[in-house]
């Protein structure tokens, strides 16, 4: 039987996303889906199965998440919706996020890791192609939603460790999942103290989502699991420290590439001028699940 293997290239949520060209292709040419994945001790992903493509296999192989999006507009969501978070992490989710259904809550999601940070004070998303933004930025969207919403919590998930920004911290009511990553040997840029795969499926369950642009963590715990999720992101243009503003993507069953366009270009977004216009939910989407 033919074979199509999706091996750790690259980072859990891409990996995902990759899902869907592999069952495009499957569905249209038999293939088999055999993932060698370190997460797999943590999700259940029907109709694929686990299989390493060894040594020979690397030869002449192509890693990649993007394809036709005219072909592959169909296939995110089922795709998505074959991954399955084991059962015990599904129960950290919901005793983590339950108690908050009777207050706004939020989730962020700041990358770092391989992600630099060019400037401290300007945030230029077309700066270098994975760019970190500062933490002055989610400081200001957070800041605009507690200002409007007294009672908001925000649920983060974050490379490294929650603890590395204490800014954020010393304003704000945050939290974050009690999942421990078992993942000592996590390739260097997604480290995190957090397990990957409850963080991913615990930001899904947020309504709202303040999120890394060009990263596919923030993409798809937003567009691709759970319920559609307002997005928030900074702008296409640079912003300064002190005039910072944000935008706005709903991007639900859209694939990566046009994820990267929003990010980069603006396409499909649209700019928030007031918090006060955004709509933010009690509690989170737990059902699910």
């Amino acid at each position: 039987m033919k074979k199509i293997f999706i091996t750790d290239y690259v980072g859990l949520s891409t990996r995902l996303e990759a899902l869907a060209i592999a069952f495009l292709i499957s569905e249209r040419f038999g293939h088999q889906i055999c993932l060698d994945w370190q997460e797999l001790d943590a999700l259940q992903i029907s109709g694929t199965r686990r299989g390493s493509r060894g040594l020979m296999g690397r030869i002449n192989s192509i890693n990649t998440h993007l394809g036709p999006e005219h072909l592959l507009a169909k296939m995110y969501l089922p795709s998505a919706q074959r991954v399955k978070l084991r059962s015990d992490l599904v129960e950290v989710i919901k005793a983590t996020l339950g108690p908050y259904a009777h207050r706004p809550l939020v989730g962020v999601h700041i990358r770092r890791g391989d992600f630099p940070l060019v400037s401290g004070d300007v945030f230029d998303v077309n700066a270098t192609e994975w760019p970190a933004v500062p933490e002055w930025w989610y400081e200001h969207v957070m800041g605009q939603i507690q200002r409007h919403w007294p009672t908001v919590a925000f649920f983060v998930s974050c490379s490294g460790s929650l603890n590395d920004f204490p800014l954020l911290q010393a304003k704000f009511d945050l939290f974050d999942l009690p999942a421990a990553s078992p993942y000592a040997n996590m390739y260097q840029g997604h480290v995190a103290a957090r397990h990957p795969a409850a963080d991913l499926f615990a930001l899904a369950c947020c309504q709202t989502l303040i999120g890394s642009p060009c990263s596919t963590f923030s993409h798809y715990a937003a567009n691709m699991l759970g319920h559609a999720t307002q997005l928030l992101l900074p702008p296409a243009h640079p912003i300064h420290q002190g005039q910072a503003s944000f935008s706005r993507a709903q991007l639900y069953g859209r694939g990566a590439g046009l994820w990267y366009a929003a990010c980069r270009t603006g396409q499909g977004t649209q700019s928030v001028s007031e918090a006060s216009t955004l709509q933010i939910s009690n509690g989170a989407h737990l059902d699910w699940l």
